[in-house]
């Protein structure tokens, strides 16, 4: 039984363990993408400069300590979040990453799923990000999730819907 459990923490020690400072940009981005969760903040504090500058629908972000709180707040509520990425454009040091994002919320629609299709842009330096935008529907993502406000905002799209 010990050497079971000896096995097991070992493994698992190399997983959580695991640096990126043998990975590549797209790799790091991926990896970043698909383990952040709130469990493993760390995750922000190897991946981005001390000096990153993130934008979103939501606002702007300047520093590593307010994208770390960003990260945490935006996550407290989380009960799943996965990323899946069809395409990576990569220039240099610069990447666009197209990805499909499903997420669950108690605090959004009604604890369903949301999906939602975006993308973001990363600029590395030195091996750490110090840009990083992501472009998506706010509308889709929030506002259509919440009661009433987002039967209005349904409403509203529905009158600007063009017909096939």
């Amino acid at each position: 039984m010990k050497i079971i459990l000896f096995f097991i923490l070992t493994l698992s020690s190399l997983t959580w363990g695991q640096t990126m400072n043998n990975m590549t940009n797209r790799e790091k981005f991926q990896f970043v993408f698909e383990k952040l969760n709130k469990d493993s903040m760390h995750l922000v504090d190897e991946f981005y400069d001390k000096n990153i500058e993130f934008h979103d629908p939501i606002g702007t972000i300047k520093g590593l300590g307010q994208m770390r709180s960003y990260y945490e707040n935006l996550y407290k509520n989380v009960k799943t979040i996965k990323f899946e990425f069809s395409q990576f454009i990569e220039s240099g040091d610069d990447i666009v990453g197209i990805w499909k994002m499903t997420l669950v919320t108690e605090k959004l629609n009604n604890g369903e799923p949301i999906i939602l299709d975006g993308n973001s842009v990363i600029k590395f330096k030195n091996g750490k990000a110090v840009y990083h935008r992501d472009y998506f529907d706010m509308g889709a993502f929030i506002y259509e999730n919440i009661p009433f406000f987002g039967y209005v905002v349904k409403k509203i799209k529905q009158q600007f819907k063009v017909e096939k």
